[in-house]
């Protein structure tokens, strides 16, 4: 076995971009075999922050952009991510090593990366799984598909799942909360934050999304909010799914005492329902860390096709 070759990462330059297209096409080529509806990058984009791992050969091992984001205090998105981070796109690398050199290069203190970072890779690549692993990284969410199928499901006696309507907004906010503070104490991804229910309320009243509610006697015992969102294909560039129009459930919440008699079911059923035919599919995001989603949902038809992973220092 011959000895390991020191790698050493610089920012990319005009003359790395032959090798930097045919590492992302390699690695494309190889993850795109294992799981055909996914689609990874296959050259880089202008942009600051590219970095190359080099081989002391000369050989392009490694190649990764980090894009920095810094949240407002009232931002939804800070719910499922930090304040302050930087997400790996345009990765590529052909080993571990590459990709635990970028990594550390993108943490120097004070760096960009140095508080926390992240990565959205295919669930079916398990060497891709190594690498994130090896750079410190942890599986936090995944985003899950569903076939176009009908998903059968009866509500238990004396529940009724209808449309929620702005009298029913108060109530369907409380729900959304609940179903946070439950997450935020199984997954350390997650977080109760004053932009997350302001977004609730704002989509239901305004006509934004759908909610459906499941209603016994005008006391809800749970909330689905879903939208129809459309995917396009993108030449060269990463794509979550084929191109087409899917279901997507943003939020499902059930009442603790109400859980087990399937409510939760019932509930996506509706949504499924109602989003119409011409479908390609429904996705969802769901925690790793959480024991009910991430056991409910894959049963119920929703199978993990692309997987978050993140680091944080806080």
């Amino acid at each position: 076995m011959g000895a390991r070759r020191m790698i050493k990462v610089r920012p990319r330059a005009a003359a790395d971009e032959r090798a930097v297209a045919g590492l992302l096409a390699a690695t494309a080529d190889r993850v795109e075999a294992l799981d055909p509806r996914v689609r990874l990058a296959r050259r880089p984009l202008p942009g600051d922050g590219a970095l190359v791992a080099v081989d002391d050969g000369g050989t392009v091992r490694g190649h990764v952009r980090g894009v920095p984001e810094e949240l407002s205090p009232d931002d939804e998105s800070r719910l499922y991510a930090p304040d302050r981070s930087v997400t790996w796109v345009d990765a590529a690398a052909d080993g571990s090593d590459a990709v635990e050199a970028l990594a550390g290069a993108l943490r120097l203190p004070g760096g960009p990366g140095a508080e926390a970072d992240g990565v959205l890779w295919p669930t079916a690549d398990e060497e891709g799984a190594g690498w994130w692993t090896a750079a410190g990284l942890d599986r936090a969410g995944q985003y899950a598909v569903r076939p176009p199928e009908p998903l059968p499901a009866e509500p238990p006696a004396g529940v009724t799942i209808r449309v929620a309507t702005p009298d029913d907004v108060d109530a369907v906010a409380a729900l959304h909360r609940d179903a946070i503070a439950f997450q935020a104490v199984v997954s350390p991804y997650v977080r109760e934050v004053p932009g997350a229910e302001a977004g609730f309320r704002r989509r239901l009243l305004a006509g934004r999304s759908t909610t459906h509610v499941a209603d016994r006697d005008g006391d809800l015992l749970g909330v689905a909010e879903w939208w129809v969102t459309t995917a396009e294909a993108g030449e060269g560039r990463p794509a979550l799914l084929p191109p087409g129009r899917y279901a997507y459930l943003n939020s499902v919440g059930v009442r603790f005492d109400a859980r087990g008699d399937g409510v939760g079911r019932a509930l996506a059923g509706a949504a499924l329902a109602a989003a119409g035919p011409g479908l390609a599919g429904s996705t969802l995001w769901f925690s790793v860390h959480n024991p009910l989603s991430s056991r409910i949902w894959p049963r119920l038809g929703w199978q993990p096709v692309w997987t978050m992973w993140e680091r944080r220092t806080s």
